[in-house]
């Protein structure tokens, strides 16, 4: 069964198991199947940098390594923000209650890009939202990295979305350009010849 999310509003508490809206289950997919001449599936494989080993798909894998060459596990990286401290660590939010208090505007809710995008199934949260759009701290695993995170109604459900604010510069004209009617300008349109064009 799916994790779900504890949700806390004005002392009520909820619970939601959040499932993720995909490109794929909205637009559908295709595979694309590669065959030999008798009709036998391909599988994919890499060759060596000097072209002596043919490598199988799931041989090579990412890895961090320290000055000597030695593996590190991710736990042992510490993140660190602009200003040189170590980013303090949250913890997941499936693993503590969302407090639910904090609502945005239409506004800043368009002003993110979003990263994950999650429906809720939960009448009485649904409910409870009503009309509101409520913002909330969001971090799917824990760790370092968060999203500020949204949850509304739409027509078609409750809906999660989760992802970064982002700075959307209006650009407008410095000032207003006046263009003044006088005789001049009337006379040279009328002496233009079109013909020249």
């Amino acid at each position: 069964m799916a994790k779900a999310l504890t949700f806390n509003m004005g002392g009520n508490v909820f619970c939601a198991a959040p499932v993720k809206l995909e490109r794929k289950k909205v637009y559908g997919w295709t595979n694309l199947v590669a065959t030999d001449r008798l009709g036998e599936t391909c599988s994919i494989a890499y060759l060596s940098p000097d072209d002596a080993l043919v490598i199988p798909s799931g041989g090579l894998k990412q890895a961090t390594v320290d000055e000597a060459g030695r593996w590190i596990d991710k736990n042992q990286l510490v993140a660190y923000g602009e200003d040189g401290e170590p980013l303090p660590l949250v913890p997941s939010s499936f693993d503590v209650t969302i407090t639910l208090s904090e609502t945005a505007s239409e506004e800043e809710f368009l002003d993110n890009e979003w990263e994950s995008v999650y429906q809720l199934g939960a009448p009485a949260l649904v409910e409870a939202v009503g009309d509101l759009i409520y913002k909330f701290d969001f971090s799917y695993r824990g760790g370092a990295n968060h999203c500020d995170a949204y949850l509304m109604n739409t027509p078609n459900g409750l809906f999660l979305f989760a992802g970064n604010r982002q700075e959307f510069p209006l650009l407008t004209l410095a000032e207003e350009t006046v263009i003044d009617d006088n005789e001049e300008t009337e006379e040279e349109i009328d002496e233009l010849d079109f013909g020249m064009f």
